[in-house]
């Protein structure tokens, strides 16, 4: 599409929209002034006819002549005159229905013969009448004003036609959308002009460029015809094909040069190739001994002093398959390392996968860290889905053992949340880069409690703190770990919350929140009943064993619910 037709379609809406929202202000504002003033009007008539309405009935309740038919049916008439005196045009209608919706009493195009109104009947204007923009009498559409002559029992109608009531406001609509038609068509003859104008300058400039493809002419000019930003704009188009001319004489004289550069640049470009090519050999075979972004950084520091330690707060997650060594006792060695190498295999890959560093192999144990060497936002978030997805994992694992007809792993898993000091541990001729400190011992406290407590995953109030709700936490207990002088809440996580683990979980905490309290009876109870309906949950097993002994053996004053564990 051209220019001019795109400059036309960004302005001509520009020009619409104010002309179509005048149109419509003017349209509607004349149409409620002529509905206000013209329903005044009707109104005033309706107000008028009710008034001489009440002198015809005063003139018959004075002289106690409202019983006498006669003299009433003289008043009606009378009414019925003074309607069609009111009547100022032949569209004009004034009359009356009673309250089965009969017309009695019409003038001008509704007559009484017209036929019952059932519609009508209903009607029970407010005092003081109502206004009505819309009612069909006879097939056709009026507009009304509406009230009442109780005395009567009839509901008056003082009537317009629609067409005649509005043909004010339609003449101005009319003339309204010819003035609309006439601006909107000078502007868009104004508008092609200037167009015209703008894009002459433009067209020039391509017609320049186009010959300058064709001929590889570069000194073709454009003409300045405006002084403004297209003559600007041809201006330094003139001067961008000059300095291109004398560019173009300058690549000459440096192609011959350049050629004799592109044999040295090839050779040392294939030598970085090669080099490179060494550096990610190496990466790759370092990379199946030491993490990614341990050889980064330690790549970064060649020259430096690698032995540096640095404190950082990290993720620690410590997991350890159960009653290893009776497993490696009924499996032949090359069994073991086949079964070992799968398992470790699928536990890596979720540990990489959540962005965590395989810190070390101890044994059968596997040693993770996050949050070191590289720190992320959500590195505690990080280790807990990784745990569980171990836990996913494993489940695979075991179906290939099961397959093979070998003994299924189990395992248990501990994270814990502090500050270690990590870094490069060893000698200059032999280094590892993990970390030290006490919550490495703590992880590893919390891995063995999964036996104790029969669950798979336990993780530390550390690290529950900073989960937010992205996961699901049930309170194990409050324990003191071997090592330990103060006592620690723990957990057990899942990713999503089922029906029946909520049950047990609500259940548990029940049982939990009355031992806590003291309240062993309650506590023994609520237990007893979880067990019923849950038998297998070992947390309310343990915690129920507790209650028996402390019904027995009430615990000291200074208690405070926390739980010694003697050993790892």
């Amino acid at each position: 599409m051209n220019i001019r037709p795109k400059f036309i379609l960004v302005v001509l809406p520009l020009i619409i929209t104010p002309l179509v929202l005048a149109a419509l202000v003017s349209y509607l504002s004349a149409r409620n002034g002529i509905t206000a003033v013209a329903s005044d009007f009707l109104r005033f008539k309706s107000q008028t006819l009710i008034d001489y309405m009440d002198g015809q009935w005063a003139l018959l309740t004075n002289n106690s002549l409202d019983k006498d038919e006669e003299y009433v049916a003289a008043a009606r008439g009378a009414v019925q005159a003074f309607a069609v005196n009111l009547i100022r045009s032949s569209t004009e209608s004034i009359f009356a229905v009673d309250s089965s919706g009969i017309v009695v009493m019409a003038s001008g195009e509704i007559t009484t013969d017209s036929g019952p109104f059932p519609e009508f009947s209903a009607e029970t204007p407010p005092p003081g009448g109502k206004w009505d923009g819309n009612i069909v009498v006879d097939g056709r559409r009026r507009v009304a004003y509406i009230d009442s002559y109780n005395p009567w029992g009839w509901t008056i109608f003082v009537s317009e036609a629609w067409d005649s009531f509005y043909r004010p406001v339609t003449r101005i609509a009319l003339l309204i959308t010819l003035i609309g038609a006439v601006s909107l068509t000078v502007a868009f003859i104004f508008l092609i002009i200037v167009t015209g104008l703008v894009a002459k300058p433009l067209e020039g400039m391509v017609k320049a460029i186009e010959g300058i493809m064709e001929t590889m002419d570069l000194k073709t000019r454009v003409p300045i015809l405006y002084k403004d930003e297209t003559g600007r704009l041809a201006h330094s188009f003139n001067l961008m094909t000059e300095s291109l001319d004398k560019a173009n004489e300058d690549v000459k004289d440096f192609a011959l040069r350049a050629v004799f550069a592109h044999r040295q640049a090839v050779l040392a470009q294939k030598e970085a190739e090669d080099s490179k090519e060494r550096e990610q050999n190496l990466r790759v075979l370092f990379q199946k001994y030491v993490p990614q972004s341990v050889i980064d950084m330690n790549i970064k520091r060649v020259g430096q002093e690698l032995l540096v330690g640095e404190n950082q707060f990290v993720s620690i997650l410590m997991s350890d398959i159960r009653s290893f060594t009776s497993i490696t006792e009924k499996m032949a060695p090359q069994e073991l390392v086949d079964s070992l190498n799968r398992y470790f295999g699928k536990m890596v890959d979720v540990i990489d996968h959540h962005g965590g560093m395989t810190d070390k192999y101890i044994g059968d144990a596997i040693m993770a860290l996050f949050g070191a060497p590289e720190k992320k936002d959500d590195d505690v978030l990080r280790s807990v889905l990784a745990g569980l997805d171990m836990l996913t994992a494993l489940d695979e694992f075991n179906s290939e053992q099961e397959n093979l007809g070998i003994r299924p792993f189990l395992i248990g898993i501990g994270i814990h949340y502090g500050g270690v000091t990590a870094g490069n541990i060893g000698s200059e001729k032999k280094m590892d880069y993990t970390v030290i400190g006490e919550p490495v011992n703590m992880a590893s406290r919390l891995e063995g409690l999964t036996k104790y407590y029969g669950i798979p995953l336990v993780i530390s109030e550390t690290v529950r703190r900073r989960l937010g709700d992205k996961v699901e936490t049930r309170l194990l207990d409050r324990v003191l770990v071997k090592g330990s002088s103060m006592a620690m809440p723990i957990y057990s996580v899942t990713k999503k919350l089922s029906t029946d683990h909520k049950e047990v979980w609500d259940a548990f905490a029940s049982g939990q929140k009355e031992y806590y309290d003291r309240n062993f009876p309650g506590a023994q109870k609520a237990f007893k009943d979880a067990l019923k309906a849950y038998p297998d949950d070992k947390p309310t097993q343990i915690f129920l064993e507790r209650t028996l002994e402390f019904l027995k053996n009430p615990p000291p004053e200074n208690w405070d619910g926390s739980f010694r564990h003697g050993t790892k």
